[in-house]
């Protein structure tokens, strides 16, 4: 009687990565991810205006008592999730004014304003909401009216959010700046720590966003153990990917050649829309994770659980 051999580990592992690779490869097909990618990014360009006037004034409200002046702080948090293209970070230099123009306007806003503007923002949160329960196979809609409402109260937390973060953000870089002046650092040290720092904070905000998208904008919630796969994945791969663009943008891409001065605007709308496959992806390789765990308990869906 012959021995079965015992198939090497690494083996195993290779079939397992292929397979994993194959069912992601085959969802993604039947999801139709670059389609779902650009209706994402379409909304994301027609809500950015809105979201960028609600959150510069309301975050130029909250830190102009504190910290006068608030543009820096906002510009530095809009750096911290943008590629640096371009020479001397080009694209987000062209965010500089209108922010400065926006914080000098604050004080112009209106409540109907606001209200619309929060209106025209809900175009992608149920975008958003849509393309998610296409990826988790969720049967399960909200109504119209109950959507709409629950869209609005996702803009106002999410502009509530973006507000907390940058406070977060301005009082953690100050208590760093006071910390390091007291222990005495150098001044090239200090810069590694504060870029190291800043990585670090902008690689948790985004993480933490992505996390509650994940987990709340579905109408039907998904496990904590999918959400936290999702988030981790499409954090990690938007930050490796800020850094492969800004690396492509300025080294082998010549958008101003082909752009001409829309070469600004032409990164912005490709960085738009890589991020939005990349969030559709990171729902995607959850997906099939939880479908390969749950094929192994007998469990064929979220929608047959309990």
């Amino acid at each position: 009687m012959t021995k079965k051999r015992a198939v090497p580990r690494h083996h195993r592992l290779g079939y397992r990565v292929r397979e994993f690779l194959r069912r992601l490869w085959q969802k993604s097909v039947e999801d139709e991810v670059f389609f779902m990618a650009g209706a994402v990014a379409f909304n994301v360009l027609i809500a950015l205006v809105p979201l960028l006037i609600l959150g510069i004034g309301l975050t130029g409200f909250v830190l102009s008592a504190r910290f006068g002046d608030p543009t820096d702080a906002i510009l530095a948090l809009v750096a911290d999730n943008l590629p640096q293209a371009g020479e001397g970070g080009a694209l987000v230099e062209a965010f500089r004014a209108p922010v400065s123009s926006l914080v000098e306007r604050r004080t112009g806003f209106t409540v109907f304003g606001a209200l619309f503007l929060v209106w025209v923002s809900t175009r992608l949160v149920a975008t958003l909401r849509i393309a998610l329960r296409e990826i988790f196979d969720l049967g399960r809609q909200r109504g119209v009216l109950m959507g709409k409402l629950f869209d609005i109260q996702a803009v106002l937390i999410g502009v509530s959010l973006l507000t907390l973060n940058l406070g977060v953000t301005v009082a953690f870089e100050a208590t760093i700046d006071y910390g390091i002046g007291l222990i005495g650092v150098d001044g090239s040290a200090f810069s590694i720590i504060e870029r190291l720092l800043g990585h670090g904070l902008a690689l948790g905000s985004i993480w933490t966003l992505f996390l509650i998208a994940y987990r709340y904008l579905p109408a039907r919630r998904i496990p904590w153990r999918t959400a936290w796969v999702a988030a981790t994945f499409s954090a990690l791969v938007h930050e490796a990917l800020k850094w492969g663009f800004s690396w492509y943008v300025t080294e082998i891409a010549d958008y101003g050649s082909a752009f001409g001065n829309l070469a600004t605007v032409a990164v912005l709308f490709f960085w738009i829309y890589y991020g939005s496959v990349v969030f559709i992806l990171g729902g995607e390789v959850a997906q099939v994770y939880t479908m390969r765990k749950a094929s192994r308990a007998g469990v064929m869906s979220f929608e047959a659980g309990p």
